[in-house]
């Protein structure tokens, strides 16, 4: 029983050890490990004891000792020097081949001395790298649980990282290869075939590199519907004077995004877009109903680059205007913001379904009222805004889009003229643009 759930731990372990930025840890093909028993006898009991709990492992692919020694004396490495730390440097290139030619990607190295009261396991890499001596006092050659569990996860500690940094290198060796032999391929067949067949080799080469970028070309959105929301505003200071106002929007809005311009081998793309929002109201305000408009107008300059079929990343800077007012009253008739936008985005393609955007954008006010002066000029606070975009491309070119905005932008006004106190304000926004439109591409 013990060895089934240290099973399962080694195989939590393995997954793991190797952090939060391996996407596909689940997906991982199992480790092939060798486990070579240097100390004959005397090494014997706590040898069984941690392969063992190795060969309940579903994450780990325990090779068969003999065969791995039978490989190794092939190559001219025997036991002896297995066990003897400056054999094993000197015969460094015999044991990255051993390790290349048997597929073997770890590969550790048992050794009980002092009398039985010291356990030593050496792991190699897999290019047979020395990249750990891990060492446990035991008792007669015998190691209990804990120990067994101790020293695997110092073993998995160093060994897992450089195993799944070597597939990735291994992948991408792999990948350059197959690149090198399709184009090696298409050039071969440019010299045999017809004009017309050449440029569709040529065609499929630059869709199947796109493909891996995120399918990066020039085209133009134009996209427009209903916008609704909620504006909650509330200004005061720290005596009685306190305002609110709060208002549901419901207008309507337009959505522009270009990709003007591909490069880095259609791996990165330069993209602008712009955004214009107004929805009147009417606001109940100090017992009277007064009229009201909401408006919102920006651009941006986006640097796009495909991070891998499905995924792109986005930095983004660009300019905003946002206008919030109220029909002239004593205590309040709007705020006013140009502000600029730095910040960060994702992209995720649901095939040809649909695809999700996210942004997160640092929104420092440039300049701005509040009421037309009445509280005075605004210092620097706090702005941002994040946005959530769903565009349903199973039409296209015909466009659906769901696209949900947050805004919060906090202004200090430290000399307002019609109260004399300090005032503060939070104004936030949501809104959310529900649109059609249609898409136009430009070609290659």
């Amino acid at each position: 029983m013990f060895w089934k759930i240290a099973g399962v731990w080694l195989a939590a372990l393995c997954v793991l050890v190797a952090g939060a930025g391996v996407a596909a840890a689940q997906e991982q093909a199992p480790l092939r490990l060798g486990y070579i028993n240097t100390a004959g006898d005397s090494g014997e009991r706590s040898y069984e004891s941690i392969e063992d709990a190795l060969e309940e492992s579903t994450q780990i692919e325990l090779l068969d000792e003999g065969d791995v020694l039978d490989q190794a004396r092939a190559m001219g490495l025997e036991l002896a020097t297995f066990r003897q730390s400056a054999l094993r440097e000197e015969n460094r290139a015999e044991f990255a081949r051993l390790m290349s030619e048997g597929n073997i990607e770890g590969l550790l190295i048992h050794d009980v001395f002092g009398g039985g009261n010291t356990l030593q396991v050496v792991v190699l890499g897999p290019q047979g790298e020395e990249l750990a001596d891990v060492r446990y006092n035991i008792r007669r050659g015998r190691i209990d649980q804990e120990g067994v569990m101790q020293v695997l996860r110092e073993v998995f500690s160093a060994l897992v990282p450089e195993v799944l940094a070597y597939r990735e290198a291994q992948e991408l060796e792999r990948q350059r290869r197959l690149e090198e032999e399709e184009a090696a391929r298409a050039q071969t067949d440019a010299e045999v075939e017809p004009l017309d067949d050449e440029d569709d080799l040529r065609a499929a080469a630059v869709a199947r590199h796109r493909q891996q970028y995120g399918n990066l070309a020039p085209h133009l959105k134009v996209r427009a519907g209903l916008v609704v929301g909620q504006r909650m505003m509330r200004q005061n200071t720290n005596e009685a004077f306190e305002i609110n106002h709060n208002t549901p929007l419901l207008g309507g809005g337009a959505r522009v995004d270009a990709m003007v311009a591909i490069f880095d081998g259609g791996r990165a793309a330069l993209e602008v877009g712009g955004h214009f929002d107004i929805a009147p109201y009417t606001s109940q305000f100090a017992d009277e109903p007064l009229a009201g408009q909401y408006m919102r107008g920006g651009g941006q300059v986006r640097y796009v680059r495909g991070l891998g079929p499905s995924l792109k990343g986005r930095g983004i800077v660009g300019a905003e205007f946002l206008n919030a007012t109220l029909a002239p009253n004593a205590l309040y008739t709007g705020h006013s913001y140009l502000a600029a936008q730095l910040g960060v985005g994702l992209g995720y393609a649901f095939g040809e379904l649909a695809e999700l955007n996210l942004a997160a954008l640092f929104t420092p006010v440039i300049s701005g009222t509040n009421s037309a002066g009445a509280y005075g000029e605004g210092s620097f606070a706090p702005s941002a805004s994040a946005q959530v975009g769903l565009v349903v491309r199973t039409f296209e070119p015909f466009l659906i889009g769901v696209d949900y905005t947050y805004q919060l932008h906090l202004r200090e006004f430290p000399e307002p003229v019609i109260v004399e106190a300090p005032v503060s304000s939070r104004d936030q926004f949501h809104t959310v643009l529900i649109s059609v439109g249609y898409r136009f591409d430009f070609g290659g």
